[in-house]
């Protein structure tokens, strides 16, 4: 609620919200929210648990594996079927290459799956830059996982693990709202930086 209020704040940015108050909503649904609202950006932000000490903050991207198997699964997909029977007929009228335009296709939709990988690496070190400066991180803060909220081969997306309810020292600042409210801005200095130098590097 606080990320949220900043960018809100600047004029920037459209923000939407899988949820704002406590109510459950099951992962695949928040994934499949960013992406039929097409999300330039999708950011889930968590707090964490562990049995042992572990203290700070963390940022997960989606497992290279992962990605690598959403960009092949994408471009079967869109090779396949994102032509209609109607615009197949066309093409042929036409005398096209109906195969070489299913081609051109899937190899379009494959680069932009890439380019939504490098996209989110590129946050994913913005964010880690960002809020180094303002809290505590882990060790390696940089992770990759298979969580369902980052299985999506259509938005950038990143999980940030604010920090660990299990740790006491953690758990203060989770309840201190300065707390919240300076990593909040470090994490909206992080998507600044994200639209005003990724658009250079990697078209949105």
């Amino acid at each position: 609620l606080a990320l949220r209020e900043i960018l809100q704040d600047s004029g920037r940015y459209r923000v939407l919200m899988t949820r704002d108050d406590d109510t459950f909503v099951p992962l695949l649904k928040r994934r499949l929210f960013a992406e039929r609202n097409r999300a330039a950006l999708f950011i889930a932000v968590h707090a964490d648990y562990a049995r042992s000490g572990a203290r700070g903050a963390t940022i997960y991207s989606l497992r290279q594996s992962v990605a690598a198997r959403l960009r092949n699964s994408q471009r079967r997909s869109v090779g396949g079927s994102v032509l209609s029977s109607k615009e197949e007929r066309r093409i042929r009228k036409a005398s096209a290459d109906l195969s070489a335009i299913r081609g051109i296709l899937a190899d379009l939709a494959s680069r932009e799956v890439e380019a939504n990988h490098n996209r989110t690496k590129f946050f994913t070190q913005s964010v880690i830059k960002t809020m180094s400066a303002s809290t505590n991180m882990r060790a390696n803060p940089d992770k990759q996982a298979a969580f369902k909220v980052l299985k999506t081969a259509k938005v950038p997306s990143v999980l940030i693990e604010l920090a660990y309810v299990s740790n006491k020292r953690d758990a203060a600042n989770l309840k201190s709202k300065s707390w919240r409210s300076r990593v909040a801005k470090s994490i909206a200095a992080a998507v600044d930086n994200y639209f005003s130098n990724s658009i250079a590097r990697i078209p949105l």
